[in-house]
């Protein structure tokens, strides 16, 4: 363990209690705590000193069941039901009322609901309680609150506080210059630090009430410091501010906040969020504790009022306001929470301290009307006014350099947040589309558009006066045609669905359809029709195209090969951890890989799962007899189908084992012939993992694998370095940027996570990033994924020279033949007592290297390396050690045992418990042996000379097989591959 030299001691600059008790700054505060947890979905209380506040805020109180709303001016609420029950024990302000008796409450001019003076545009909701929605709305009377407790059974009991901008401005004036005149000088920002040592990962929680301790990970911290005050969260998790002199007040966090010093070897994390200061310290990476530091500064300012006005009322009344602030070094706006709602003359308010903003509406209240207004950078310092001034713009007309007549089919405009947009696309009931956007802005935009014979895809950056007319030059995209292979079937009708991260384009082909874009990377799916009637659809696959201008050919159809794949797996919900269950698929596939959707195309496919020995298939759960039955599936079962294109046809395969796959960080095993999504899937495990790195602020170490299993389970399991998930999760998913259901999550188990809050907000941040960068590409259109694979190539790598790591690739599950082996940590022991066969992940190359290092743990007897060789898939048994450690040599060469042919080598090859590692070279002609270098078997021949014991199982294919016999137990920390060149 490492300990710091220094230690920093900050004088605590929280508010001491016998200021806090002055009336002033308690309602600071409260004020500062409300608008900064203005966006909190269940805020825990509100306080009296606002509930009391006669005119100046709503306390509402209502049981509900359905929808209701609640319309408010300043001297009159009225109670509008919607379905379901009338709401019960209503109350506000305190006072009872039965709308259903009595729908709408009036009150004098001398105790109104709402102060004259305070503009209702300003409102602001604070949901406390209730397991619904709550919006704001207006119209020409005024303010609007909707109820919605769809969705759930019975009545549930609802409060809300309504605050107004005008009456918190207001107060933080008086209140700041009562605190200014109090103390002689201008509030200092509070501060709060803390000091301890961490091992594992915890947390502190600060509300405005309470600081609370939370530990995830390993050892509790017993001796922490908090602001120079000793504290042991172990014995009291719960630190109560106030009765140690000072205050801690969590509301001021969410935009305020900032973390100006941090240490320790781990991550240091401020969370601002809605009702919540959170500081998050991650020591989970590395043994024993290190000595952690965090220094928060929350600096008090007043409120300003900042009303936004849009010019074109009708457009934005009943549109929520986007607001952002910018905060100093932070490169990503950070979003101000809360509802802000324009009104029916197009204002809405909201009380802000000073900093720099911008403000975005972007509104679809009708299908073809898209209203996308946003400011510039307001710098707020005094009571502002913002004004949105807007121009509408007809259906805008798109031109393309050399082409004619092009007509706008999809249109949207993106949001100056990370994500969201609103779109357009024509249809019958919407043909033609509005825009109204701010004068003298940027947009950037996505425009479809297309004429007989082009189909256009743009992603550009524009101002708003060069929307009416959105040109590109043809040199600035990539010009694609659709072509047909020689050998398709001719088709009366085609088309091709293409897939961009915020949007999808579908259109029919013909052999003169041109595309032109300028994305360079996209997911093409395409089907086809013939004169029958009957039509083909296949799912998509991921294209890069090349730097503009250049062309491009997309070629598809083909002749349509049948593949097959089977394997056992896991299916739990079958009736244990134990229960199996045999999975198969067949299907047709095209010269470039795409597969067909059995589903949609409409060919009547049909298929059945066979036995070779005619017996009928077994029935899942798989029994213990069954999945011996079943054996190397290859062997034991066939796959029937029946379709018809141009006539009818019967497809009867083997199906194929499942082959070794890999990325950077992630190997698996998956159908050979699946190249796409599975380098989908492990593109977006790999982005995971990355995205997991960068929130816990340490890198991925470059040697960090996971091994991915399948089952056949509805739900996933995680852990050190292995991650199980649904098949279906794969072999169903075809985009490219959606995150795959729980692979965050449980790829963070492997990380020390377990099932608790920490996990939880890690694997939101982790999604969040999925869809921000989902829209950070769709921004660029010159990006290519990092992690982009070929469709067409195989993702294990059998290069001449290069070796892989077939260790790491062994699924236990999948693999065992017989016997009891064990993988831990990366290291493979055989059955201790039983004997066993384990199958390698890999098909033989014609020629190869196998290396192994190898230790023997307990008796003397044979290790065997099945192997094969030659054209025909011939096998023999290497047996290493064999004949209780007398002999070593290929088995049933000629049909003679492995201690007397010509083979044999006298001696063993394991004589103490240390480490050897084993070459075994295989070409078609000759296998070679070296142990420590020392070369055992030589032997040159025809490996038609392998031969079998009737009574043992023939190997099949080009497998190769781990065997033992019993009563000897083997260590085995390395399994290398390697393809060589065969001999001339």
């Amino acid at each position: 363990m490492k300990e710091h030299e220094k230690t920093h001691n900050v004088s605590p600059a929280c508010i001491p209690s016998s200021l806090l008790n002055s009336s002033p700054v308690r309602k600071l505060l409260l004020i500062l705590i409300l608008f900064f947890s203005v966006g909190s979905e269940s805020a825990t209380t509100a306080s009296d000193d606002l509930k009391d506040q006669s005119g100046t805020s709503l306390h509402i109180l209502a049981k509900i069941d359905g929808t209701d709303q609640l319309h408010i001016s300043h001297r009159a609420v009225r109670w509008k039901h919607g379905s379901w029950a009338w709401p019960t024990h209503v109350e506000i302000n305190g006072q009872p009322w039965s709308p259903r008796q009595q729908q709408t409450l009036q009150v004098g001019s001398d105790s109104p609901f709402v102060q004259s003076h305070i503009r209702l545009a300003g409102a602001t909701i604070h949901k406390i309680q209730g397991r619904g929605l709550v919006r704001l709305g207006y119209d020409a009377n005024g303010l609007i609150v909707r109820f919605d407790d769809e969705g759930h059974n019975g009545s549930a009991t609802y409060e809300v506080l309504i605050t107004f901008a005008d009456q918190i401005c207001k107060q933080s004036e008086q209140i700041i210059d009562d605190l200014t005149s109090e103390t002689g000088q201008p509030p200092k920002p509070l501060e709060l630090n803390i000091q301890t040592k961490i091992d594992g990962a915890d947390a502190v929680h600060i509300d405005s009430d309470k600081v609370k301790w939370t530990h995830y990970e390993s050892s509790w911290p017993r001796k922490v410091s908090l602001n120079g005050r000793n504290w042991d969260p172990y014995a009291e998790p719960v630190f109560n501010p106030e009765s140690k002199g000072v205050f801690i007040p969590a509301g001021l966090n969410l935009s305020a906040a900032e973390l100006v010093e941090k240490s320790g070897r781990g991550a240091v994390q401020l969370l601002k969020s809605d009702d919540r200061l959170t500081i998050r310290f991650d020591d989970r990476h590395a043994p024993g504790s290190d000595l952690y530091t965090a220094r928060v500064r929350i600096p008090i300012s007043q409120l300003w009022p900042v009303e936004i006005r849009c010019n074109l009322p009708e457009h934005v009344v009943g549109a929520s306001l986007t607001v952002v602030r910018y905060e100093k070094d932070e490169s990503h706006p950070t979003i101000v929470p809360g509802q802000h709602v324009f009104d029916h003359l197009g204002r809405t308010v909201v009380a802000l301290p000073a900093g720099s903003y911008r403000f975005e509406v972007q509104h679809q209240a009708r299908p073809q009307i898209l209203v996308a207004l946003k400011s510039s950078r307001v710098e707020v310092g005094s009571p502002t006014t913002v004004r949105l001034q807007s121009i509408q713009i007809a259906t805008p007309k798109l031109a393309v350099q050399g082409f004619r007549r092009l007509e706008l089919t999809q249109l949207g405009i993106r949001s100056i947040l990370p994500t969201g947009s609103v779109s357009w696309k024509r249809n019958a009931r919407s043909e033609h589309v509005s825009l109204v956007l701010s004068k003298d802005e940027s947009y950037r935009i996505r425009v479809f558009g297309s004429n007989e014979y082009v189909q256009v895809a743009l992603w550009k950056e524009l101002k708003t006066n060069e929307i009416r007319r959105i040109q590109e030059s043809a040199e600035n995209m990539v010009r694609c045609s659709f072509g047909w292979q020689a050998e398709a079937l001719h088709p009366v009708a085609a088309g091709v669905k293409l897939n961009f991260p915020d949007s999808q384009y579908e259109f029919p082909i013909t052999n003169n359809t041109l595309f032109l874009t300028n994305r360079r990377f996209l997911e093409l799916g395409y089907w086809f029709q013939i004169k029958n009637g009957r039509k083909a659809v296949f799912h998509p696959q991921g294209y890069t195209l090349p730097q503009a201008p250049s062309d491009h050919l997309f070629e598809l159809g083909g002749p349509l090969t049948g593949r097959a794949s089977a394997a056992i797996l896991t299916n739990e919900s079958l009736g244990g951890p134990s229960a199996r269950q045999l999975w198969t698929d067949i299907s047709l596939i095209d010269p470039q890989g795409h597969i067909l959707d059995c589903q949609n195309s409409s060919i009547d496919w049909n298929w059945e799962v066979q036995m070779r020995d005619s017996a009928a298939p077994p029935k899942p759960p798989l029994t213990q007899a069954a999945i011996q039955r079943l054996g190397n599936v290859t062997d034991t079962v066939l796959l029937k189908a029946h379709y018809q294109l141009d006539q009818p046809t019967e497809l009867v395969l083997a199906p194929e084992r499942f082959v070794p796959r890999r990325s950077k960080h992630v190997s698996t095993t998956s159908p050979a012939y699946m190249n796409w999504r599975t380098s989908a899937y492990l593109a977006k495990v790999e982005r995971s993992l990355s995205e997991i790195a960068s929130e816990r602020e340490i890198p991925l170490d470059p040697s960090y694998g996971v091994k991915l299993s399948w089952w056949l389970n509805g739900g996933a399991i995680g852990g050190h370095r292995g991650t199980t998930m649904p098949l279906s999760g794969m072999v169903g998913d075809f985009t490219w940027f959606r995150h795959p259901w729980a692979i965050s999550h449980e790829l963070l188990h492997g990380f020390g996570y377990g099932h608790d809050e920490d996990m939880n907000r890690t694997d939101r941040v982790i999604q969040k990033r999925f869809l921000e960068h989902k829209w950070f590409v769709a921004d660029h259109p010159n990006h290519v994924p990092e992690f982009l694979i070929q469709p067409n190539a195989d993702l294990t790598e059998f290069v001449p020279g290069k070796p892989v790591d077939l260790l790491n690739l062994i699924d236990l599950e999948r693999d065992i033949l017989s016997g009891e082996w064990k993988l831990e940590n990366g290291v493979l022991f055989t059955p201790t007592s039983s004997g066993g066969r384990l199958k390698l992940p890999v098909e033989a190359p014609a020629s190869y290297e196998l290396l192994m290092v190898v230790t023997r743990l307990k008796g003397r007897d044979t290790l065997g390396l099945e192997i094969v060789a030659g054209e025909k898939n011939n096998g023999t048994m290497l047996a290493l050690d064999g004949w209780l450690g007398r002999a070593c040599g290929l088995h049933f060469l000629d049909g003679r045992a492995g201690d007397q042919n010509e083979s044999t080598y006298q001696g063993g090859v394991f004589p103490d418990q240390k480490e050897h590692t084993i070459l075994c070279r295989v070409t078609p002609q000759s296998v070679f042996v070296e142990v420590d270098d020392n070369r055992i078997i030589d032997w040159y021949g025809d490996p038609k000379r392998f031969r079998h014991p009737t009574n043992s199982t023939e190997i099949r294919g080009r497998e190769l097989v781990l065997s033992e016999t019993k009563n000897v137990s083997y260590q085995i920390t390395k399994i290398q591959l390697r393809t060589i060149r065969s001999p001339e």
